[in-house]
């Protein structure tokens, strides 16, 4: 009997510790847009392509007629269930070709969102009045209004047990970032990269589903009858 108590013990603390728990589950689209190009001429001219997500610079290499660009990667992510540190939620690449016919000063405005699905619904963008300038080669080209300070109006955000906070700007890359002038130097490949934390609320210890209860009380009534059996069969022992 001994061994059959041990089996149905085991048994039901296998069906608590499997019992399912609800997870959050952080999905987000990370959407980059340009728009409101203003004040640029060069040969040839700036223009925006890629429905938003491609600035193409003004003037051109020789030879190939390649032009710098500044490129949007719109990130989707999904199944974030656990605790994240510097998270990438949005990308911009720019590719700095030493090009000539260039316009040395030009405006855009690039506009970042966040849309957030699960585990609860939660939106918020914000804008960048960048001004580009391509000085002279060699030197370095700068794009200047694009704010740490006006990044961080996009934080933090509480979603159903999950915070997401700390968002800002890091880049990778040949160029450099002081926190509102991003530089790339002549022939350089850089990327700024928006991050954030995700921190998720401690969960709760699972509660066990119907069916658990159920296997749980056949499990409980199925040890007391055994337990009953072996005390009768002890007193009908003693009693003979």
């Amino acid at each position: 009997m001994g061994n059959v108590f041990k089996i149905l013990t085991a048994g039901l603390l296998a069906a608590l510790v499997h019992s399912p728990a609800n997870a959050a589950i952080v999905s987000f689209t990370g959407n980059g847009n340009f728009s409101d190009l203003a004040n640029c001429g060069g040969s040839p001219s700036c223009s925006i392509t890629n429905g938003g997500n491609v600035l193409k610079m003004s003037g051109a290499t020789w030879p190939g007629n390649k032009s710098s660009t500044l490129t949007i990667t719109d990130i989707i992510g999904t199944n974030i269930t656990t605790n994240q540190d510097d998270y990438t939620i949005g990308k911009i690449t720019w590719v700095n070709l030493a090009t000539y016919n260039t316009d040395k000063y030009f405006n855009v405005k690039y506009t970042f969102s966040l849309n957030f699905t699960s585990p609860s619904n939660a939106f918020d963008a914000q804008e960048f009045n960048l001004n580009i300038q391509q000085t002279t080669n060699p030197s370095p080209d700068n794009v200047f209004n694009i704010s740490q300070a006006l990044l961080n109006n996009l934080g933090p955000f509480t979603l159903n047990g999950v915070t997401v906070s700390d968002i800002h700007f890091v880049e990778y890359g040949d160029g450099w970032y002081d926190g509102s002038k991003w530089t790339n130097p002549e022939g350089g490949t850089s990327t700024l990269k928006i991050k954030a934390d995700f921190t998720f609320a401690t969960a709760a210890p699972p509660v066990p589903e119907p069916s658990t209860w159920a296997m749980m009380i056949l499990g409980f009534a199925g040890v007391g009858f055994m337990a009953f059996r072996r005390k009768r069969g002890g007193n009908a022992v003693t009693a003979a």
